[in-house]
Protein backbone atom coordinates (compact mmCIF):
# COMPACT_ATOMS: atom_id res chain seq x y z
CA UNK A 1 0.00 0.00 0.00
CA UNK A 2 1.50 3.32 -1.24
CA UNK A 3 1.59 6.18 1.25
CA UNK A 4 2.11 9.53 -1.00
CA UNK A 5 3.60 12.76 0.86
CA UNK A 6 3.94 16.18 -0.04
CA UNK A 7 6.71 17.72 2.33
CA UNK A 8 9.85 20.37 2.12
CA UNK A 9 12.55 20.41 4.22
CA UNK A 10 11.91 24.04 5.37
CA UNK A 11 8.59 22.75 7.23
CA UNK A 12 8.80 22.03 10.83
CA UNK A 13 5.99 19.74 11.18
CA UNK A 14 7.05 17.40 8.04
CA UNK A 15 9.52 16.40 10.01
CA UNK A 16 7.89 16.15 12.69
CA UNK A 17 4.89 14.37 11.18
CA UNK A 18 7.68 11.84 9.47
CA UNK A 19 8.57 10.74 13.04
CA UNK A 20 5.50 10.34 14.15
CA UNK A 21 4.18 8.10 11.27
CA UNK A 22 7.42 6.47 11.62
CA UNK A 23 6.06 6.18 15.40
CA UNK A 24 3.14 4.30 14.21
CA UNK A 25 4.46 2.58 11.85
CA UNK A 26 6.87 0.92 14.15
CA UNK A 27 3.05 -0.70 15.74
CA UNK A 28 1.43 -1.04 12.60
CA UNK A 29 1.82 -5.57 11.65
CA UNK A 30 1.95 -4.97 8.23
CA UNK A 31 4.39 -1.89 7.64
CA UNK A 32 6.40 -4.62 5.11
CA UNK A 33 3.48 -3.83 2.83
CA UNK A 34 3.67 -0.44 2.83
CA UNK A 35 5.67 1.83 0.88
CA UNK A 36 6.50 6.12 1.55
CA UNK A 37 6.21 7.99 -1.97
CA UNK A 38 8.15 11.37 -1.81
CA UNK A 39 6.68 14.12 -3.13
CA UNK A 40 8.21 17.81 -3.53
CA UNK A 41 6.28 21.27 -2.33
CA UNK A 42 8.70 23.70 -2.04
CA UNK A 43 7.18 26.72 0.16
CA UNK A 44 9.33 29.62 -0.82
CA UNK A 45 10.81 29.34 -4.06
CA UNK A 46 11.68 33.15 -4.40
CA UNK A 47 13.99 32.44 -1.94
CA UNK A 48 17.62 33.08 -3.40
CA UNK A 49 20.16 30.71 -3.84
CA UNK A 50 22.49 32.30 -1.87
CA UNK A 51 21.02 31.17 2.32
CA UNK A 52 19.98 34.80 4.00
CA UNK A 53 22.46 36.52 6.43
CA UNK A 54 19.47 37.00 8.77
CA UNK A 55 17.67 34.63 11.72
CA UNK A 56 14.74 32.74 10.86
CA UNK A 57 12.73 34.74 13.56
CA UNK A 58 13.85 38.01 11.15
CA UNK A 59 12.75 36.64 8.12
CA UNK A 60 9.80 35.09 9.47
CA UNK A 61 8.79 38.40 10.70
CA UNK A 62 9.58 40.70 8.09
CA UNK A 63 7.70 38.01 5.91
CA UNK A 64 4.69 37.86 7.69
CA UNK A 65 4.19 41.41 9.39
CA UNK A 66 5.22 40.50 12.80
CA UNK A 67 7.71 41.17 15.67
CA UNK A 68 10.67 39.21 16.11
CA UNK A 69 9.34 38.03 19.36
CA UNK A 70 6.15 37.10 18.38
CA UNK A 71 8.28 35.05 15.54
CA UNK A 72 10.58 33.67 18.22
CA UNK A 73 7.57 32.82 20.25
CA UNK A 74 6.10 30.72 17.44
CA UNK A 75 9.30 28.98 16.86
CA UNK A 76 9.53 28.09 20.37
CA UNK A 77 6.36 26.60 20.60
CA UNK A 78 7.24 24.31 17.34
CA UNK A 79 10.43 23.12 19.03
CA UNK A 80 8.70 22.19 22.32
CA UNK A 81 6.41 19.96 19.95
CA UNK A 82 9.32 18.72 18.08
CA UNK A 83 10.57 17.76 21.55
CA UNK A 84 8.01 15.63 22.28
CA UNK A 85 8.91 13.60 19.55
CA UNK A 86 12.67 13.76 20.51
CA UNK A 87 13.54 15.53 17.96
CA UNK A 88 15.61 19.05 19.56
CA UNK A 89 14.95 21.66 16.91
CA UNK A 90 17.87 24.44 17.25
CA UNK A 91 16.11 27.85 15.55
CA UNK A 92 18.76 29.80 16.55
CA UNK A 93 21.31 27.90 14.00
CA UNK A 94 18.51 27.49 11.61
CA UNK A 95 19.90 29.06 8.75
CA UNK A 96 17.46 30.09 5.83
CA UNK A 97 18.41 28.46 2.94
CA UNK A 98 16.27 27.75 -0.71
CA UNK A 99 15.48 24.16 -0.63
CA UNK A 100 15.33 23.98 -4.45
CA UNK A 101 18.61 21.73 -4.63
CA UNK A 102 17.71 19.62 -1.14
CA UNK A 103 14.61 18.52 -2.95
CA UNK A 104 16.25 17.94 -5.91
CA UNK A 105 18.76 15.47 -3.92
CA UNK A 106 15.58 13.84 -2.45
CA UNK A 107 14.58 13.15 -6.15
CA UNK A 108 18.02 11.55 -7.00
CA UNK A 109 17.51 9.48 -3.74
CA UNK A 110 14.55 8.15 -4.83
CA UNK A 111 15.64 6.53 -7.56
CA UNK A 112 18.22 4.47 -5.90
CA UNK A 113 15.33 3.71 -3.22
CA UNK A 114 17.12 6.27 -0.73
CA UNK A 115 14.02 8.66 -0.62
CA UNK A 116 12.89 8.58 3.09
CA UNK A 117 16.78 8.28 4.37
CA UNK A 118 17.77 11.52 2.45
CA UNK A 119 14.53 13.14 3.77
CA UNK A 120 15.60 12.23 6.94
CA UNK A 121 19.26 13.63 6.52
CA UNK A 122 18.16 17.04 4.71
CA UNK A 123 15.79 17.30 7.78
CA UNK A 124 18.26 16.45 10.84
CA UNK A 125 20.64 19.11 8.75
CA UNK A 126 17.70 22.24 8.75
CA UNK A 127 15.91 22.21 12.17
CA UNK A 128 19.05 20.33 14.44
CA UNK A 129 22.42 21.02 13.33
CA UNK A 130 22.26 24.28 11.87
CA UNK A 131 23.56 23.16 7.67
CA UNK A 132 22.96 25.55 4.82
CA UNK A 133 20.88 23.23 2.65
CA UNK A 134 21.25 25.14 -0.34
CA UNK A 135 25.08 24.74 -0.15
CA UNK A 136 26.08 22.41 -2.97
CA UNK A 137 29.41 20.99 -0.69
CA UNK A 138 26.99 20.37 1.98
CA UNK A 139 24.47 18.31 -0.30
CA UNK A 140 26.67 16.51 -1.90
CA UNK A 141 28.64 15.49 1.67
CA UNK A 142 24.73 14.88 2.77
CA UNK A 143 23.68 12.28 -0.27
CA UNK A 144 26.92 10.59 -0.11
CA UNK A 145 26.41 9.99 3.85
CA UNK A 146 23.48 8.03 2.30
CA UNK A 147 24.96 5.92 0.53
CA UNK A 148 24.83 8.28 -3.41
CA UNK A 149 27.65 8.52 -5.53
CA UNK A 150 29.43 11.97 -5.18
CA UNK A 151 30.09 12.09 -8.75
CA UNK A 152 26.02 11.49 -9.85
CA UNK A 153 25.57 14.44 -7.15
CA UNK A 154 27.52 16.87 -8.48
CA UNK A 155 26.69 16.46 -11.69
CA UNK A 156 22.94 16.36 -10.91
CA UNK A 157 23.31 19.72 -9.06
CA UNK A 158 25.11 21.52 -11.99
CA UNK A 159 22.26 20.71 -13.87
CA UNK A 160 18.42 21.66 -14.18
CA UNK A 161 17.80 17.87 -13.61
CA UNK A 162 14.34 17.21 -11.85
CA UNK A 163 13.23 20.96 -11.55
CA UNK A 164 10.36 20.01 -14.32
CA UNK A 165 9.46 17.30 -12.02
CA UNK A 166 9.36 19.22 -8.69
CA UNK A 167 7.37 21.75 -10.94
CA UNK A 168 4.33 18.69 -11.67
CA UNK A 169 4.53 17.59 -8.11
CA UNK A 170 3.62 20.91 -6.99
CA UNK A 171 0.96 21.77 -10.16
CA UNK A 172 -0.82 18.12 -9.48
CA UNK A 173 -1.10 18.35 -5.61
CA UNK A 174 -2.52 21.95 -5.81
CA UNK A 175 -4.26 21.47 -8.64
CA UNK A 176 -6.09 17.74 -8.43
CA UNK A 177 -5.73 17.24 -4.61
CA UNK A 178 -6.68 20.81 -3.56
CA UNK A 179 -3.74 21.08 -1.29
CA UNK A 180 -3.26 23.95 0.91
CA UNK A 181 -1.67 23.01 3.45
CA UNK A 182 1.52 20.82 4.12
CA UNK A 183 2.78 17.96 5.10
CA UNK A 184 0.25 16.23 2.73
CA UNK A 185 -0.60 12.50 3.09
CA UNK A 186 -2.84 10.35 0.67
CA UNK A 187 -3.18 6.74 2.52
CA UNK A 188 -3.83 4.39 -0.53
CA UNK A 189 -4.80 6.89 -3.09
CA UNK A 190 -7.62 8.04 -1.03
CA UNK A 191 -7.55 8.92 2.23
CA UNK A 192 -6.48 12.63 3.17
CA UNK A 193 -4.00 14.14 6.06
CA UNK A 194 -3.30 17.74 6.15
CA UNK A 195 -0.75 18.23 9.09
CA UNK A 196 1.55 16.33 11.53
CA UNK A 197 -1.41 14.80 13.47
CA UNK A 198 -1.28 12.50 16.76
CA UNK A 199 0.70 8.68 16.76
CA UNK A 200 -2.86 7.36 17.06
CA UNK A 201 -4.46 8.97 14.53
CA UNK A 202 -2.14 7.68 11.80
CA UNK A 203 -2.35 4.14 12.88
CA UNK A 204 -5.69 4.85 12.83
CA UNK A 205 -5.99 5.83 9.22
CA UNK A 206 -2.82 3.70 8.61
CA UNK A 207 -5.38 0.22 9.70
CA UNK A 208 -8.26 1.80 7.75
CA UNK A 209 -6.99 2.07 4.26
CA UNK A 210 -4.66 -1.01 4.95
CA UNK A 211 -7.75 -2.78 5.06
CA UNK A 212 -9.43 -1.25 2.09
CA UNK A 213 -6.43 -1.57 -0.09
CA UNK A 214 -5.93 -5.78 1.09
CA UNK A 215 -9.59 -6.04 0.14
CA UNK A 216 -9.94 -4.25 -3.08
CA UNK A 217 -6.82 -3.09 -3.90
CA UNK A 218 -5.72 0.51 -4.82
CA UNK A 219 -8.93 2.89 -5.02
CA UNK A 220 -9.58 5.50 -6.91
CA UNK A 221 -12.44 6.94 -4.75
CA UNK A 222 -11.03 10.36 -2.70
CA UNK A 223 -11.70 9.68 0.71
CA UNK A 224 -12.19 12.14 3.82
CA UNK A 225 -9.59 14.97 5.23
CA UNK A 226 -7.70 14.72 8.31
CA UNK A 227 -6.52 18.20 9.45
CA UNK A 228 -3.49 18.87 11.71
CA UNK A 229 -0.57 20.84 12.72
CA UNK A 230 0.87 22.11 9.09
CA UNK A 231 2.66 24.85 6.98
CA UNK A 232 0.19 26.48 4.55
CA UNK A 233 1.51 27.18 1.18
CA UNK A 234 2.15 30.09 1.86
CA UNK A 235 4.66 29.34 4.48
CA UNK A 236 2.96 30.15 7.90
CA UNK A 237 3.38 27.37 9.97
CA UNK A 238 1.53 26.60 13.12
Amino acid sequence: MKIDIWSDIACPFCYIGKRKLEMALSRFPHKENVELVWHSYELDPRLPKQALQESIYTYFARKYSMTEEEARENMDNTARLAKEVDLNYDFDKLIVANTSDALRLVKLAKEYGLATEAEEILFKSYFVEGKNISDLVVLSDLGSKIGLKESEIKEMLNSDKYLAEIKQDIEYSENELQLEYIPFYVFNNKQIVQGSIAVENYLKVLHEAYSEWSTNGASDQKGETISGQSCSIDGVCS
